[in-house]
């Protein structure tokens, strides 16, 4: 492929990067984990419970046998596959995790990992004439990525979104976030999230999304889903209650949300974290 320039493949994975090239409108599944990340421009995918837009430094996680197919491009994207053994085994040294990490099919936004990438970028560029280099670089490059995706992207292990950075980044922001957390049951109106960070509830808006990728609410709702995952794991509670309990405003909401992050309901969560 003359459009696609292959930069490393070894035992964890395959590094490419990809720039003016035929759109690829087939559907196709991998099996591994792939981590896109939008460098510049827009990048349009399609899987089969949504449509997904990536943004400038947003990034998102196809897991392994994912039905998925890229609708258009404006210019150029990052790409790695990860071996899913690789990710597993690295998860599993981190997390008290016994099943495969399922990552939920959202576009995210994160500091760490767009600093990542254009430290990976930069050397790739700097070192191509020297292969040894780039080989030994980007092994540890890979178990580097693996840490940062399983600590910052939301997955079935996840137990909480760490934000801290932001404390010193953005305070506003981070003040937000912490109230939001602290009271996620609650019913939060756009008027109450933004006289917290001190701003109009359309500057508001527009800066959340700006920072994070995501509005507001949709972050609020991955949020309390991610809650929900902890009482679906440890206690026997109903779905209905667990979704009251979480903040939705229904179980069918809960469940339609649950199942377009990971293609699965709560049951059959609970049901694959028991075995």
């Amino acid at each position: 492929m003359s459009s696609t320039k292959l930069l490393l493949e070894n035992n964890h994975g395959v590094l490419l990067f990809k720039k003016d090239f035929n759109q690829e409108s087939n559907w196709r599944t991998d099996d591994c984990y792939k981590f896109i990340y939008s460098l510049q421009g827009n990048i349009d995918y399609q899987t089969n419970r949504n449509q997904i837009t990536l943004n400038d430094k947003q990034f998102i996680l196809f897991n392994p046998e994912d039905e998925h197919k890229q609708l258009a491009i404006d210019d150029s994207k990052f790409l790695i596959e990860l071996n899913s053994s690789f990710i597993n085994e690295i998860s599993q040294s981190l997390y008290p995790v016994h099943h495969d990490i399922q990552f939920a099919t959202s576009t995210q936004k994160n500091t760490q990992i767009s600093s990542w990438v254009n430290f990976v970028l930069d050397f790739v560029r700097l070192e191509k004439d020297d292969i040894r280099s780039m080989e030994i670089f980007l092994e540890h490059s890979f178990t580097q990525l693996a840490i940062l995706i399983l600590k910052s992207a939301i997955g079935t292990h996840t137990q909480d979104i760490n934000l801290n950075n932001y404390e010193t980044i953005d305070p506003q922001i981070h003040k937000t976030i912490q109230a939001l957390k602290e009271d996620y049951q609650h019913s939060w109106s756009l008027d109450e999230m933004a006289k917290i960070a001190n701003l109009s509830k359309f500057q508001f808006a527009h800066y959340f999304k700006d920072i994070l990728g995501i509005s507001p609410y949709s972050w609020l709702q991955i949020y309390r889903v991610i809650k929900s995952q902890e009482m679906l794991k440890t206690t026997n509670k109903t779905v209905l209650n667990i979704a009251m309990d979480c903040g939705f405003s229904s179980v069918t909401v809960y469940n339609q949300l649950f199942k377009r992050l990971y293609g699965m309901t709560p049951g059959a969560f609970r049901e694959m974290v028991n075995k």
